[in-house]
């Protein structure tokens, strides 16, 4: 079963939220590009490893998709965009199941 675009960007959108809403930025989430990085202090978002834990948590709960400390998953809190791959990944695989 495959993940159609505007589901895609649904899934963008409410991970964008979920940032603002969890790690307390001063952007909103129409400001966070798709492919901006999320993570280091040298980023405009400046998100740390608490943030990462927040946001890990938060994509748990809401989608059921757990993100450890593997190099795999790690690079899910690269940038939104990966973030949504990395969740729309494991529904297609849930869905060829």
């Amino acid at each position: 079963m495959a993940v159609n675009n505007d589901d895609t960007d649904a899934l963008i959108r409410e991970l964008k939220e979920l940032i603002v809403e969890e790690c307390d930025v001063d952007v909103t989430a129409d400001e966070i590009s798709n492919d901006e990085y999320l993570l280091g202090s040298e980023t405009r978002l400046g998100l740390d490893s608490l943030d990462a834990l927040t946001i890990a948590l938060a994509v748990k709960d809401r989608y059921g998709k757990h993100i450890d400390s593997g190099n795999e998953t790690r690079l899910a809190l690269t940038s939104v965009a990966h973030l949504a791959a990395f969740i729309t990944d494991d529904r297609i695989a849930d869905a060829a199941d």
